[in-house]
C-alpha cells in the first residue's frame, strides 16, 4: 500500500510538472509575440491606427488576421478577448460601434472555430498525454454532461481564457454545432456588452477622469450585479442538472441490479 501511494504521488507530481512546463512554453511564446508586436509598433494605439490607415481598404481584413493570429498564441491568457475588443474600439474609433462589433465578432468566431478544430483533431492526444487517460475521460464526461451550462457561462464573462476553453471543448469532443451556436451567441453577447457598454459609459468614467466617486461606485455596482446574476443562474442550472444526472444513474443502477 505504501509503495502504491508513493507511485500515485509521483504520477501526480509528474502530471503537474508537465502542466507547468506547458504553461511555461505558452508564456514564453506569449512574451515573444508581445515583444515582436511591440517592435512593429502594434502595441501603440496611435501607431496601430497609422499602420491600418496605410493598409487602406484592406485594414479590416488585415486587423482580423492579426487578431486571430495573436489570440491563438495568447489563448491561455485570461481576458484576451476583452483586451482585443477594447483595442478594436480604439483602433477603429472612426467607425460606428455596430461595425466594430461585427469586426470583433468575425475575429472571435474564426479564432474559436480554429481552436475547436485544433483540440478536436490532435489536441485531445496532447491533453491525454498531459493529464492521463482517466482524468481526460472524466473531464470529457463532465463537459458532455454540463458543458451546456458552464461553457456558455464562461463565454459570457470576459475574465476567462475563452479561446483555450474552445480548444478544451473540442478536445473533449463536445458536439461541434452545439459548440458553434454557443460561440456565436454567448461570445457574441460578451463582445456586444463590451463594445456597446463602453459607448454607453460616459467618457469621463471610461477614461477615469471623473472626480466623483459615485460614478465609479455605480459602474462597479452594475458590474457586480451582472456577475452575481450569471453566477446564481449557472449555479441554479447546475444543481438541476446534477440532480437529473444522479437520478439517471440511480435508475440505471436499479435497472442493472434488476437484471
Amino acid at each position: 500500500m505504501k509503495i502504491k501511494a508513493i507511485k500515485i504521488k509521483k504520477e501526480t507530481l509528474f502530471k503537474y510538472l508537465k502542466i507547468v512546463g506547458l504553461l511555461a512554453i505558452v508564456a514564453a511564446i506569449s512574451v515573444g509575440l508581445y515583444i515582436l508586436l511591440d517592435a512593429l509598433g502594434l502595441t501603440d494605439i496611435a501607431l496601430l491606427k497609422q499602420w491600418l490607415q496605410r493598409v487602406g481598404p484592406w485594414a479590416i481584413v488585415v486587423y482580423i488576421f492579426l487578431r486571430v493570429l495573436c489570440t491563438i498564441f495568447l489563448s491561455f491568457m485570461p481576458a484576451t478577448s476583452m483586451i482585443f475588443d477594447l483595442l478594436s474600439i480604439a483602433a477603429f474609433d472612426y467607425l460606428h460601434p455596430f461595425f466594430i462589433f461585427l469586426i470583433c465578432l468575425a475575429s472571435i468566431v474564426i479564432t474559436s472555430v480554429i481552436m475547436d478544430l485544433i483540440g478536436r483533431f490532435g489536441g485531445n492526444q496532447l491533453v491525454i498525454k498531459i493529464i492521463g487517460q482517466k482524468d481526460y475521460d472524466e473531464a470529457s464526461e463532465l463537459i458532455q454532461q454540463k458543458g451546456m451550462v458552464y461553457v456558455p457561462f464562461m463565454y459570457l464573462l470576459p475574465i476567462f481564457p475563452d479561446d483555450a476553453i474552445c480548444m478544451i471543448s473540442g478536445a473533449t469532443k463536445m458536439n461541434f454545432f452545439v459548440h458553434l451556436i454557443e460561440i456565436v451567441l454567448c461570445r457574441g453577447i460578451a463582445c456586444a456588452t463590451i463594445i456597446f457598454g463602453v459607448s454607453i459609459i460616459p467618457p469621463e468614467i471610461s477614461s477615469f477622469t471623473s472626480t466623483n466617486p459615485l460614478d465609479y461606485i455605480r459602474v462597479a455596482t452594475l458590474i457586480g450585479a451582472y456577475l452575481f446574476l450569471f453566477f446564481h443562474l449557472a449555479r441554479t442550472i447546475d444543481k438541476y442538472l446534477t440532480k437529473k444526472l444522479q437520478d439517471r444513474k440511480q435508475r440505471k443502477l436499479e435497472k442493472n441490479l434488476g437484471k
